[in-house]
């Protein structure tokens, strides 16, 4: 399922699971404000809170951006993709900042996870690109999405559903949102007919 926000006219906002989504309202508010450009790919964060019996690894969570546009008499018609698989931090250098342990069940534990350093200096030079076609009032379209991969949740395979709350920080100065809330990813897995313990083979170490 996708849930879309247009934001300015030259990027669009996705944002997508598989299956049904439960995005608190406060979160949807937020979004329809949010712009890709005051993003700070160094300082993005994606939490994920589960129970503590998940092992939650690299490529749990992956995030995707495009921008397309047909150029200018002086700028060139491009269409550029990336996919950033968001990497696990270590646990000592985590911020557990207070949103993220709100409400928390004692079996749970919060996993953060947050870009490579080449990553980030992709997402920035991308997002540097679309300023410059939007600085010259050139038309285009962008996408960012954000995708949860069932496959890297180690030990899924011990449940027979999983409530994951998933949180996002677009920059150090906004901080998080809680972004989904209680989406049981295995219960997305059978809607979409996927066999975890076929599948649960997770490509990322």
């Amino acid at each position: 399922m996708f849930l879309k926000y247009k934001v300015f006219s030259v990027f669009f906002v996705v944002f997508s699971v598989a299956g049904c989504m439960s995005m608190p309202i406060s979160t949807m508010y937020k979004m329809s404000q949010f712009s890709p450009f005051d993003m700070e790919p160094k300082e993005v964060r994606v939490a994920v809170r589960t129970d503590e019996q998940i092992q939650v690894r690299n490529g749990a969570v992956k995030i995707s951006m495009s921008y397309r546009s047909d150029g200018t008499n002086t700028l060139p018609a491009i269409h550029e993709e990336h996919n950033f698989n968001v990497q696990v931090q270590q646990a000592e250098d985590a911020d557990l900042v207070e949103i993220l342990l709100d409400d928390i069940e004692e079996n749970e534990r919060v996993t953060i996870l947050k870009l490579s350093e080449g990553d980030a200096q992709n997402m920035k030079n991308l997002l540097q690109l679309a300023k410059q076609y939007k600085a010259v009032e050139a038309k285009g379209t962008g996408e960012f999405a954000i995708t949860t991969n069932n496959d890297c949740f180690e030990n899924i395979n011990k449940f027979e559903s999983l409530d994951v709350d998933v949180f996002f920080k677009t920059s150090d100065q906004e901080g998080y949102m809680l972004f989904l809330e209680d989406v049981d990813i295995i219960e997305q897995a059978k809607d979409n007919d996927i066999d975890l313990k076929q599948t649960n083979k997770c490509e990322f170490n």
